[in-house]
């Protein structure tokens, strides 16, 4: 039995459509390392249906785009930049970088003051809301490219390969039309027991029930739960009250995305551009049409992102500081070539790597266990991951609870 909240599947993975645009909730796309991942796409019916893709993203940056990542791409960058990037990371590399207590640490010990100043430092403060010397590193691992010293000097000089592939995201699918919504929709096919519109109020831990919209309540011996973490908790009782106070140890940051339908063709053609400096009211700008069929011949789609903390909402009048902000920039022709925006909302969205979040998530996960709960995914694992990641934390969850 599948209980989704809303009237389609796919939660954040869903696709919304208007006047014949396509809009997805905030940039989702398919970097699969795993050859089974490609097997499911096959088995759904969908291994034609997905386009790869090899990634284009830059950084906006002193009124520049520069190729991402941007430790091996500061050629375009003004003299001054690309200077004080270049010597930073000689004298970091020249130096033990030891054990950092902290991402801020981190990111100056393995790419220095420069790359912290103009990139690091900016964009992850406007993405997390937080100061980087309060974030954890548990979450860089493959997400933050570390290139070698070589690799930074061809990158300053120009003569970086730009055939090679760099990141975990340096190739993706996605899929030739319909949006990324089509791949929770193919999954949802094979589901008998699906309940749309079914919104978990209430788990009773004791009886092993859960509570449905207005009281309808199914009894389960094994509930994998799969949204937010603080919501889990907020629904569950009985639960100690010592435990339940620790929920406010969690912390995230909600994703505000402004969706916009434009005339003409898209300014850019990259997939995506990082945004990092504090002047711009978003942290990342998409363009979505160039990797997918989303609009109407002669139209193109524009996705922009605003992070705030989790339960608050942007400045009032955000929404045009945004449109303001991509003409200046170029990357909108004019105002009035927007036909129209769509707003859409994804809180929580990232979750806020600090010192308190592994032993709340340890000390939740245990106890729910011990009622016949399993946390599973990104939300309810209170963690950061990949789309191919939900796939198969949902099938190892799977797995075990039929023992295979």
């Amino acid at each position: 039995m599948v209980l989704p909240r809303e009237g389609a599947v796919g939660g954040a993975c869903r696709t919304m459509e208007q006047e014949g645009f396509s809009f997805d909730y905030t940039g989702h796309l398919l970097h699969l390392r795993r050859p089974e991942s490609l097997d499911l796409l096959k088995a759904l019916g969908l291994g034609r249906s997905f386009r790869s893709h090899r990634r284009r993203a830059g950084i906006l940056l002193a009124g520049r785009v520069t190729p991402y990542p941007i430790q091996i791409h500061t050629a375009r960058l003004p003299g001054p930049i690309r200077r004080q990037c270049l010597l930073g990371f000689i004298r970091a590399w020249a130096q033990d970088p030891g054990e950092a207590e902290n991402f801020g640490q981190w990111v100056l010990s393995r790419f220095g003051e420069g790359f912290a100043q103009h990139f690091f430092f900016p964009y992850n403060r406007k993405l997390f809301c937080r100061d980087p010397f309060d974030l954890t590193t548990e979450w860089v691992g493959r997400y933050v490219p570390r290139p070698e010293l070589e690799d930074v000097v061809d990158g300053a000089l120009g003569l970086f390969p730009p055939s090679r592939a760099v990141g975990y995201n340096a190739r993706f699918l996605y899929p030739r039309r319909g949006g990324i919504g089509v791949l929770a929709q193919s999954l949802a096919r094979s589901l008998q027991r699906l309940y749309l519109r079914a919104p978990v109020v209430g788990v009773d831990l004791a009886q092993r029930e859960v509570v449905v919209g207005e009281g309808q309540r199914f009894a389960y011996d094994a509930l994998v739960a799969t949204g937010p973490l603080p919501q889990l908790v907020a629904m569950a009782h009985p639960l100690p009250d010592d435990l339940r106070a620790r929920v406010d140890e969690l912390a995230a940051v909600a994703v505000w995305n402004l969706n916009l339908a434009v005339r003409g063709r898209a300014r850019r053609r990259e997939h995506w551009l990082y945004c990092p400096e504090p002047h711009l009211p978003f942290y990342r700008v998409g363009f979505p049409s160039n990797h997918g069929q989303l609009a109407p011949p002669g139209h193109h789609t524009l996705s922009v992102e605003v992070s705030t903390p989790s339960g608050t909402a942007p400045p009032a009048g955000w929404e045009m500081a945004c449109v303001q902000a991509l003409t200046r920039e170029g990357l909108l022709a004019s105002e009035q070539e927007v036909l129209f925006t769509v707003v859409a909302c994804v809180d929580p969205a990232y979750v806020i790597f600090d010192r308190r979040r592994p032993s709340v998530v340890a000390a939740f996960r245990e106890f729910f266990l011990k009622h016949g709960v399993f946390l599973c995914g990104r939300w309810a694992e209170w963690k950061y991951s990949t789309m191919e990641d939900a796939l198969w934390d949902g099938a190892a969850v799977a797995r075990r609870l039929v023992g295979a």
